[in-house]
């Protein structure tokens, strides 16, 4: 494999009503320090009944590597994704989720190591936006940073993703497309590296319900992966998470009380997880 430090870039976003954010996660990709390289930008809308697709045509009209495919029926994210696969040519693939806002160098810091021949895939530092000064905003935000220490040591794929275009379509079975995706390039025998500084902003849950919701998800999410590809996920694993928090707790003090429940409520989500994924 050739060095990739000139080659085009596709950027792919699955979008479902996201009228709130689809304006603004565009103009960051388009603002982005490596812009001249990234040939399309391609929104695959799945089955919207709000403004999504009026708000991406809108920008399509003005910059052409913008591109609208609408799916009238929403058949789920991984299907999205297969209909973008299908459509690409481009060396680099680039897939954010669709409500992320990027730093103007995030790409090139994402793409950057995959000018190792033996990277295949890189992922990015996701930083959620939630006020730290509720609990639940603590709460989210010490998920991520725990994800952003371990996925330092073990890599683990977030928000924001970057890999070579070798894939065959993914399996719609599979409950998570980063680790889908992950264990193809693995299979390839390449390996998978993280970018500290690619960092891209989201908000989290923002309550206690949907908090739980989607911690019982990604971790179902993240069984799976490790049942079905007999892959080690790093953010299941009790000794990585551990080391991280004695970390955290050494930097930067958090509160005790709030660190205490929100270890309980993590505690909490992993069992409803094992239940629901034992059931599956």
């Amino acid at each position: 494999m050739t060095a990739m430090s000139e080659s085009k870039i596709v950027v792919g976003i699955m979008a479902y009503n996201e009228a709130a954010n689809i304006g603004r996660t565009l103009h960051s990709i388009q603002e982005q320090t490596v812009a001249a390289r990234i040939n399309r930008i391609i929104v695959v809308a799945s089955g919207c009944t709000d403004d999504t697709c009026a708000i991406v045509e809108r920008i399509a009209a003005e910059d052409p590597r913008v591109v609208l495919v609408e799916e009238r029926v929403r058949a789920g994210k991984t299907v999205a994704i297969n209909t973008f696969l299908a459509e690409i040519h481009e060396p680099i693939v680039v897939i954010p989720s669709a409500d992320l806002i990027l730093e103007p160098e995030t790409l090139a810091h994402l793409i950057a190591p995959l000018d190792d021949p033996r990277v295949g895939m890189v992922g990015a530092h996701p930083i959620p936006t939630n006020d730290p000064g509720t609990f639940i905003g603590f709460a989210v935000k010490l998920m991520w940073e725990l994800h952003h220490r371990i996925a330092s040591v073990e890599p683990k794929m977030g928000e924001l993703v970057a890999f070579r275009n070798q894939l065959e379509l993914l399996d719609p079975a599979v409950l998570s497309d980063e680790l889908s995706v992950e264990n193809q390039i693995r299979a390839a025998g390449l390996r998978i590296a993280y970018a500290p500084d690619a960092r891209v902003y989201n908000r989290g849950p923002e309550t206690l319900h949907e908090f739980v919701v989607q911690r019982e998800r990604w971790c179902v999410a993240n069984m799976q992966t490790t049942r079905d590809f007999h892959t080690h996920v790093s953010t299941l694993s009790a000794g990585n998470v551990l080391r991280a928090v004695r970390q955290l707790v050494a930097e930067t003090r958090p509160r005790p009380d709030w660190l205490v429940l929100a270890a309980l409520l993590e505690g909490w989500c992993r069992l409803r997880a094992y239940v629901s994924f034992t059931i599956m």
